[in-house]
């Protein structure tokens, strides 16, 4: 599975409130929790959810990729999630 997707006008700063987030609201486990690339990993209802993720700091933009997911859940459902929460972290 290489699905992928890149936000762009994410920096480190929105990166850290994004993780912070994530991890209070999902219990998304970051490894390593302080890289700008790594993998993240959310457990669900459903089954777990593991992206892989690199932070460009020099264009701000950060790339998802789905390393597995319940086939349940699709693609879309997981990069609007994560859209929706790089937008609150932006709005806040």
């Amino acid at each position: 599975m290489s699905e992928c997707k890149t936000f762009h006008h994410v920096n480190q700063a929105i990166f850290d409130r994004v993780k912070k987030s994530s991890t209070a609201e999902h219990g998304t486990v970051y490894d390593p929790p302080s890289g700008d690339s790594g993998i993240a990993t959310t457990k669900t209802i459903v089954g777990t959810v593991v992206l892989s993720f690199v932070l460009n700091p020099n264009n701000g933009s950060i790339t998802y990729r789905i390393v597995s997911k319940p086939r349940i859940i699709s693609a879309s459902q997981i990069f609007d999630g994560i859209e929706n929460l790089i937008n609150s972290v932006v709005k806040k």
